[in-house]
């Protein structure tokens, strides 16, 4: 008897982990997507008031920022301008989009958002730089409400959920 209350307590835990996991993801998901619009406003800003230069803009973006993966995305994109191999720099960002796409949280159109902020990064003028930047940062605000709407109405489903399912299998299993 013993044993099987361990057995029951270890699958109770697990179940609880896994749904803690996704809470984890769905938080983590907006948490990146306002770092990355407070990095496009910080590289806007960069760009626009005080005409840093993009490689060392998108390294002063990637210090201010605190979320450890959005920082690592625009260090990558910085990193990836001074290298010889990329020729421009929406080159440079569309190879950190696909670096960085495994490592964050974000969903397939939120990589499509920042990969269209690559389209006149670098090449047009500032005023059409800025423009570029705040529309990214518009349409990832958009995301991020979603985001935030979708984790409030699914992290208590996904806590009930994860006790749930644990008491289920314990009970199909005794």
């Amino acid at each position: 008897m013993f044993v099987k209350c361990i057995g029951a307590l270890c699958i109770l835990s697990a179940s609880m982990w896994w749904s803690n996991l996704q809470i984890a993801k769905l938080k983590a998901r907006v948490q990146q997507l306002e770092a990355f619009r407070l990095g496009l406003r910080l590289l806007a800003a960069e760009v626009g008031y005080t005409a840093t230069p993009l490689p060392r803009a998108l390294g002063q973006v990637a210090k201010q920022t605190e979320a450890e993966g959005v920082s690592a995305f625009f260090h990558v994109v910085s990193h990836n301008l001074q290298e010889e191999k990329f020729s421009d720099a929406a080159a440079a960002w569309l190879a950190a989009v696909e670096t960085m796409r495994g490592r964050l949280q974000l969903e397939a159109k939120d990589w499509m958002v920042l990969s269209r902020a690559a389209a006149g990064l670098g090449g047009l003028g500032r005023d059409d730089q800025l423009k570029q930047l705040a529309a990214t940062e518009a349409l990832l605000a958009a995301h991020a409400a979603e985001a935030a709407a979708n984790f409030t109405g699914s992290e208590k489903m996904w806590r009930y959920l994860g006790v749930l399912s644990g008491m289920a299998v314990v009970i199909l299993l005794l």
